[in-house]
């Protein structure tokens, strides 16, 4: 641990409100681990909370114990739309930690401080730079340009440092720095230039389909990710979805829905959290 990492496990134990924030591989996790074991030790009960369903289940995978979406925190009632954890019936825990705090909009933090104990301690932990709240408000943020809470931010980097090249260029592009692209370091990072829409749309199946699988040992449909900036084109969402669709998915149950045709275990994105189903 350096001395910054240091500085914020005692205030994590000595404040009763702290924010952490540094961008991915800064060392967050460490310091949430530190924490939870200082409070463990000491018999103190420890909640740990995220905004989604996918954030509060990468943040029980970097610290191993049990963490929930803020509305289970708050036991969110959706026939009432209401929640029954607040002012009157607050949570129970010596310490809540939140992480992916920047996702928070202003109505679920207001929620959220109802329903914790004066005596109870709070961290909020993200990244500014990261995903904002899809609701109003840009909390976080506030948060920290307020003077009035204790922050602590992270910027050195740990986590696969000299190894990744996606965390380097994260930085870099955060920074306003062209990324680095030439010869690759190592297979985690590489550039492919083409010019002419059909031969991107051809090297992207080959890749999925070929060169990927072969090198890496990944299930294509599984464990591999197209993603590209436009929904229209030849290299869009939709023209793409469709030629992988053919490819991978063979499956001749379908619906069709305006131009568009879903074929039984189509991998589908969600874009709206069902709190009854924690997803």
């Amino acid at each position: 641990l350096d001395n910054i990492q240091m500085k914020a496990i005692e205030k994590a134990v000595t404040e009763k409100i702290l924010v952490i924030t540094g961008s991915p591989g800064t060392g967050k996790s460490t310091i949430l681990n530190f924490v939870i074991k200082i409070f463990e030790k000491e018999n103190k009960s420890v909640l740990l909370g995220a905004p989604t369903g996918r954030a509060s289940k990468r943040l029980y995978e970097a610290t191993g114990k049990e963490a929930k979406t803020i509305h289970r925190l708050l036991n969110y009632n959706p026939k009432l739309n209401k929640f029954i954890k607040n002012e009157k019936n607050p949570i129970d825990a010596d310490m809540v930690i939140i992480d992916e705090a920047s996702m928070l909009d202003i109505r679920l933090m207001r929620n959220l401080l109802l329903a914790i104990k004066p005596q109870t301690g709070v961290i909020f932990v993200g990244d500014v730079d990261q995903l904002p709240a899809v609701g109003p408000g840009n909390v976080l943020s506030e948060i920290i340009g307020s003077d009035i809470v204790p922050v602590i931010e992270l910027q050195k980097i740990y986590r696969q440092e000299g190894e990744s090249l996606i965390i380097y260029n994260a930085h870099k592009v955060r920074d306003g720095q062209f990324p680095y692209i030439g010869k690759p370091k190592n297979n985690d990072f590489f550039f492919i230039e083409k010019n002419e829409p059909e031969e991107v749309v051809d090297l992207i199946l080959n890749l999925l389909t070929q060169r990927i699988p072969k090198s890496f040992n990944y299930n294509p449909l599984y464990d591999v990710q197209v993603i590209v900036p436009t929904n229209k084109g030849i290299v869009g969402v939709n023209n793409l979805n469709s030629r992988i669709q053919d490819i991978l998915n063979f499956n001749s149950q379908k619906v069709v829905r305006g131009s568009v045709q879903y074929r039984l275990n189509d991998k589908v994105m969600q874009l709206k959290n069902n709190y009854e189903k924690d997803v």
